[in-house]
């Protein structure tokens, strides 16, 4: 499995109801376009997604390359309890994506398993027991205003 933090989506808003609409900025939608192709070599069966649209905008590229649709699960918002969590994660099978939040990274591994923004961690089983095993950096963002000048150099 392996468990994604949606890419950059700009400055937190002023309160988690408004937060909650947030949507990817302009590197945020270049590191999601690169997700095609910085996982390209694994196997992925299932993407599922927390239902804000940060999430669902950082797996839309790698779905739709795949010819998969993003299953939206209310189990990844940020606020989710730790129990709902676990529940949904048994229920998936190994080659699957899920995108998700920082505060559910820390609810599932703690501090020690920092995650940035677009990056992920390969999650295996060991009994009922999820254990990160693999850090996957994010993709370098490439994006149009650095294409444009590197053409005109």
């Amino acid at each position: 499995m392996l468990l994604l933090r949606h890419a950059s989506a700009g400055t937190r808003l002023s309160s988690p109801d408004v937060d909650r609409f947030r949507r990817l900025d302009e590197t945020g939608r270049a590191v999601a376009r690169q997700l095609v192709w910085s996982l390209s070599d694994l196997e992925i069966t299932r993407i599922v997604s927390s239902p804000l649209a940060r999430c669902v905008e950082s797996v839309v590229p790698l779905a739709a390359s795949r010819g998969l649709v993003v299953e939206s699960c209310w189990e990844l918002a940020p606020d989710v309890s730790l129990d709902d969590l676990l529940t949904l994660l048994d229920d998936l099978p190994d080659p699957t994506v899920v995108c998700t939040h920082r505060e559910v990274f820390e609810k599932l591994l703690g501090w020690e398993a920092v995650c940035d923004k677009g990056a992920a961690w390969v999650l295996e089983r060991n009994g009922a027991e999820l254990v990160p095993t693999l850090y996957v950096p994010s993709p370098a963002p490439v994006v149009a205003a650095e294409r444009y000048a590197a053409r005109t150099v």
